[in-house]
C-alpha cells in the first residue's frame, strides 16, 4: 500500500490528499527520498524548523511528515510536539495581528448598509448580509437554496424554506457539522422574508428550488461580492465583537457558528464580563 493508498483509507477530501501529495514532495527535496529511515523525528522536526520557509508551511509540511511516519509505522512523537508548538506560535501571530487591526466600519454602518441594499432591491446582497450580520455565518452556510416548501428540503444540503409569516434556514453543510448536526433557525425578520420571496420568484424555474449562487468556491471571492463594504464573514464577526465585546454575545456567536468559545477567545479576543 502506498502513501496516497494510505491517505485515502484515512477518509480525508481529495483537496486534502493533493496537498499531502504536494509536501511529500518538499520533505523529499529538504531530507533526501529515504529520510524517514535516515533521521529519526527528533532530528526531523529539529531540520524542518531550520527550514527559511513561513511557520504556515512548515505547519502544513510537518503535519504531511507525521503522516508519513504514521504510514511507516516510526515514532512521531517529537514531530507531533513540533506541530503544537507551531499552531501555538501561529495562535499568538494572529492574535497580536488582531489586536492591531482597525476598521473603517462599525456595527451600525453594518447596519445601515445592509438596510440600503434592501431599499435598492438588492436582494441577494441583502439575504447574504444579513445572515453574515446577524447569524455570523461562514462562506459555505450561504451557500444555500430557497424552497417554498419543507419537502423540497434535504439533509445533505442549505436551505431558506418559505412558510406563511417566517423563513427557516436549515444548514446541513458548513463546517462543523460534523459535531454539531444540522443547525435550524425561525427567522420571522419582515425585510429578510420580502428579499427571500421576492429573489425567489425573480429566478424561480421549472425547478422546485432557487440557489442563492449558480456555482461556490466556498471562498472569499463568492461572498464579499454581496457583503457589506465587501468584507470578510471572519471580518463582520470581529465587527460584531468589537461594539459587543462580551461573553454574552460571544456565547451567542459561538452557537450560531458552531464555533467552541475557546476558538473565539483566541481568535478574537473576547472579553469575559
Amino acid at each position: 500500500m502506498d502513501f496516497e493508498t494510505y491517505l485515502e483509507k484515512q477518509n480525508l477530501s481529495s483537496k486534502t490528499i493533493t496537498n499531502h501529495i504536494k509536501n511529500y514532495y518538499k520533505l523529499e527535496n529538504i531530507f533526501g527520498e529515504n529520510f524517514q529511515y535516515e533521521l529519526n523525528d527528533i532530528d526531523l522536526a529539529n531540520e524542518l524548523s531550520k527550514q527559511k520557509i513561513s511557520t504556515s508551511q512548515k505547519l502544513t509540511i510537518s503535519q504531511t511528515l507525521s503522516k508519513y511516519l504514521q504510514y511507516h509505522n516510526l515514532p512521531n512523537d517529537a514531530v507531533v510536539k513540533y506541530i503544537f508548538d507551531l499552531n501555538d506560535e501561529l495562535k499568538k501571530y494572529y492574535i497580536e495581528r488582531n489586536k492591531a487591526l482597525e476598521y473603517p466600519y462599525n456595527k451600525s454602518d453594518l447596519l445601515k448598509e445592509l438596510n440600503k441594499f434592501y431599499n435598492d432591491k438588492k436582494y441577494k446582497n441583502y439575504i447574504v448580509s444579513y445572515l453574515l450580520i446577524k447569524l455570523n455565518t461562514r462562506n459555505k452556510d450561504i451557500d444555500l437554496k430557497i424552497v417554498e416548501h419543507s419537502k423540497y428540503a434535504n439533509d445533505k444540503e442549505n436551505f431558506l424554506i418559505i412558510r406563511k409569516n417566517s423563513i427557516i434556514y436549515l444548514r446541513n453543510d458548513y463546517k462543523t457539522n460534523y459535531k454539531n448536526g444540522t443547525k435550524k433557525n425561525e427567522i420571522k425578520h419582515s425585510k429578510f422574508y420580502d428579499s427571500v420571496v421576492k429573489y425567489y420568484n425573480m429566478n424561480k424555474s421549472s425547478n422546485t428550488y432557487v440557489k442563492l449562487f449558480d456555482t461556490f468556491s466556498n471562498s472569499s471571492k463568492s461572498i464579499t461580492k454581496f457583503s457589506t463594504f465587501n468584507l470578510k464573514e471572519s471580518d463582520i464577526v470581529k465587527i460584531m465583537l468589537q461594539n459587543d465585546n462580551t461573553l454574552h454575545s460571544a456565547t451567542k456567536i459561538s452557537k450560531n457558528r458552531g464555533t467552541s468559545l475557546a476558538t473565539l477567545e483566541n481568535s478574537y479576543n473576547i472579553s469575559k464580563k
